[in-house]
C-alpha cells in the first residue's frame, strides 16, 4: 500500500520504518524541516535502534517518499497515519492542537481527492483521552471533508511500543487494537498489519483510547508498587529482589489475568486484614508507601460507587433482589464481604431488599461467621429468600452480586437485572 505518516517523532518514525520493511511505500511528513530532510535522506529523525537501516533500505528500493505537505500524497494514499504529539500543559490537560491542525490539512486534501479514488483509511495513532475521537477529532474531520463512509473511513489505532525496543515491539506486539467508528471499519488497516502474528481487537474508538491509558497507568502502578515494596523490604533488611523474584514466579494469580476483571470490591478474611497489617508495619517503620497505603481507601471508594450505581437504577423505595451476600462464590464467609456493605447501604436508603444466597446455611456456620449471623447481620439473614423465582417476579431491580451461572442464564435479557460482579 501507499501510506502517509503525518508526524516523524518517535511513533511516526518507527511506524514508517517498519512499514517500509514490510514492503509498503511510505511518505513521511513533519512540520519540522530538519525531520523532513533526515527522513528524505534515509536517516532517522529520532534516536532508536534499527531505524536508520530500515529507512535507508526503503530509500534504496525507491519506496521512501518525501514531501513538504499532506496534499502532495493524500490523493493517492491508501492509509494516512497521524502520529503527531499530544503534550500536556502545566495543568495536566491534553493539548490536541497538533491533532486538529493536521486533521484540518487532511480534510482539505480529501476534498481534492479524485472522486474515482478508492476509500482511504485515516488512522490516528497519537495518544488521546477517551472520547477525544468522537467528540473532537472526528467532527473536525467531518467539517472539512464531509461525512465518512464512502470517500474515507476514520479509526483510532493506539501504539504499544517501548523506546529502545520499538521495532521489535512493532513486529511482535501482544495485540493490535483498532477503534472503529462503525463495526467493520478497520478493514484497510487490518490489511496493513496482515503480516504480524498478534490478536486483533476491533472495538469502539473510546475503548481503544482508554486501553492505551489503561496500559500506561498499569505499567506505572506496577513500578510504583514494587518500589513501595522495596522500600519496606530494605528497611527490614530483606532482599527486595528476592521477594520480587518469588512474587513474579506465580503466573497463576500474580502475573496473570487473575484479579483484573472489573466488578466487585475485594473482601474476605485475608486481603483486608493483611493490607491493614502491612500498612501498620509501614507506619511503625516510618516507611512512606503511597500505593500500598491507598489500597483500602480505594476499595472503600469502589464500594460506595457500587452502592450509588445500584441505587440510581432502582425506583425510590423499590424492591431490590440481591443475588449473593458472601464475599465470593463457593464460600459461606461473610467477613468483610462487599455485598454485606451493599445490602446495609441499600437498607439505609429505604429500599425493600430481598437476598438470595445459596452458599449460606445458618446452621452450618461456625466461628466469626456464626457470630455475625446471630448478631450484627441478623437483619440481613431475615431477608434471605430460598424461593428465588417469586423474588425475581416481584423485584423492580435484580442485582447480580457474584457469579451464579444458572440464575444469570435465566435472567439473560431481563432489563431489570444489573450485574455488578462484572462491570
Amino acid at each position: 500500500m501507499k501510506v502517509v505518516v503525518c508526524g516523524l517523532g518517535y511513533v511516526g518514525a518507527v511506524t514508517a520504518a517498519c512499514l517500509l520493511k514490510d514492503g509498503h511505500s511510505v511518505a513521511g511528513i513533519d512540520v519540522n524541516p530538519a525531520k523532513n530532510r533526515a527522513f528524505a535522506s534515509g536517516r532517522s529523525p529520532v534516536y532508536e535502534r534499527d531505524i536508520d537501516e530500515l529507512l535507508s533500505a526503503g530509500k534504496a528500493e525507491g519506496r521512501l517518499l518525501s514531501g513538504a505537505c499532506i496534499a502532495e500524497h493524500a490523493g493517492s494514499a491508501d492509509v494516512i497515519l497521524i502520529c503527531v504529539g499530544t503534550p500536556v500543559g502545566q495543568d495536566g490537560k491534553l493539548d490536541l492542537s497538533q491533532i486538529l491542525t493536521v486533521t484540518a490539512e487532511i480534510g482539505a486534501a480529501l476534498k481534492e481527492r479524485p472522486s474515482h479514488a478508492a476509500e482511504v483509511t485515516i488512522a490516528y495513532r497519537s495518544t488521546m483521552l477517551p472520547g477525544s475521537m468522537e467528540t473532537t477529532v472526528a467532527p473536525a474531520l467531518i467539517e472539512r471533508a464531509g461525512p465518512p463512509g464512502e470517500r474515507y473511513e476514520v479509526v483510532y489505532n493506539p501504539e504499544f511500543m517501548r523506546e529502545g525496543t520499538a521495532v521489535r515491539d512493532y513486529f511482535a506486539p501482544p495485540r493490535i487494537v483498532i477503534g472503529e467508528r462503525v463495526p467493520g471499519g478497520s478493514g484497510r488497516l487490518k490489511e496493513l498489519y496482515s503480516g504480524i502474528d498478534a490478536p486483533v481487537f476491533e472495538v469502539p474508538m473510546a475503548v481503544a483510547e482508554m486501553t492505551k491509558y489503561a496500559d500506561n497507568a498499569f505499567h506505572a502502578l506496577k513500578v510504583a508498587f514494587v518500589n513501595d515494596l522495596a522500600r519496606l523490604a530494605s528497611t527490614l533488611n530483606i532482599s527486595a529482589q528476592s521477594v520480587s523474584d518469588v512474587l513474579v514466579a506465580d503466573t497463576k494469580l500474580n502475573v496473570s489475568q487473575a484479579y483484573l476483571r472489573p466488578g466487585g470490591a475485594f473482601g474476605g478474611s485475608c486481603l483486608p486484614k493483611d493490607v491493614r497489617a502491612l500498612t501498620a508495619c509501614l507506619r511503625e517503620n516510618d516507611v512512606r508507601a503511597p500505593v500500598m497505603e491507598s489500597i483500602l481507601s480505594s476499595n472503600a471508594v469502589h464500594k460506595d460507587y457500587l452502592a450509588e450505581y445500584v441505587a440510581s437504577r432502582a425506583p425510590r423505595g423499590g424492591r431490590i433482589l440481591l443475588l449473593g451476600l458472601t464475599f465470593k462464590p463457593g464460600t459461606d464467609d461473610l467477613r468483610e464481604s462487599p455485598l454485606v456493605d451493599l445490602a446495609e447501604s441499600l437498607l439505609e436508603r429505604s429500599f425493600r431488599l430481598t437476598i438470595h444466597e445459596p452458599d449460606l446455611r445458618e446452621r452450618q456456620l461456625t466461628g466469626v461467621n456464626l457470630d455475625l449471623a446471630r448478631n450484627r447481620l441478623r437483619r440481613l439473614f431475615e431477608l434471605l429468600a430460598d424461593d428465588v423465582e417469586n423474588a425475581i417476579e416481584s423485584a423492580d431491580l435484580i442485582v447480580i452480586g457474584k457469579s451464579m451461572p444458572g440464575l444469570q442464564a435465566r435472567l439473560a435479557g431481563d432489563v431489570r437485572s444489573l450485574d455488578i460482579n462484572r462491570l
